[in-house]
């Protein structure tokens, strides 16, 4: 896997999705470079997806917002 196939893979997160990926995974996932910066990396993909994203002790949460009742 590569990062750029995380960001292809969480930009296909539909509204009110939530995925759930333990810290260790998601780094494992990231290109070797970017293994160090993981977080940054994880931050940069919900900012640019629009999502959330939940920093818990051993997972990351990216949330899309559910969608707008307007």
């Amino acid at each position: 896997m590569s990062t750029v196939d995380l960001y292809e893979e969480l930009e296909q997160m539909v509204r009110g999705e939530i995925i759930k990926m333990p810290r260790e995974e998601f780094r494992d996932r990231c290109d070797e470079d970017d293994r160090f910066v993981y977080l940054s990396v994880a931050r940069k993909i919900a900012k640019l997806n629009r999502f959330t994203l939940h920093v818990h002790e051993d997972e990351l949460e990216f949330v899309c917002p559910p969608p707008s009742k307007f």
